[in-house]
């Protein structure tokens, strides 16, 4: 991203045992800066809510899910993305969501 100051996979995972886990993360720009406010929503391959997270200072976000079919929804002012992403056990998903 030109201009965002914040980096994919924000907050470290030292701690975290990566190989158990499928983690989806990524940060959230707009206007080439990190979008500091705002939300971003876990749906299931039905569509479903299952989670909510707000986004931080810098754009970022993390969720912890089961292996599948998920959407990334980004609620900030004025704007929503949908992002449909694939979650797999001992991996990291990393995505950059610049909102137009």
């Amino acid at each position: 991203m030109s201009g965002c100051g914040a980096v994919v996979g924000g907050v470290s995972l030292d701690n975290v045992d990566v190989k158990t886990q499928s983690v989806i993360q990524g940060v959230v720009s707009q206007n080439d800066a990190p979008a500091s406010v705002g939300y971003v929503r876990l749906l299931d391959k039905n569509d479903e809510f299952v989670a909510e997270v707000p986004v931080s200072k810098q754009g970022e976000f993390r969720f912890f899910a089961a292996p599948g079919n998920w959407t990334v929804v980004t609620l900030i002012p004025g704007a929503t993305n949908r992002t449909p992403v694939s979650a797999a056990l001992g991996k990291i998903v990393d995505l950059e969501i610049v909102i137009s």
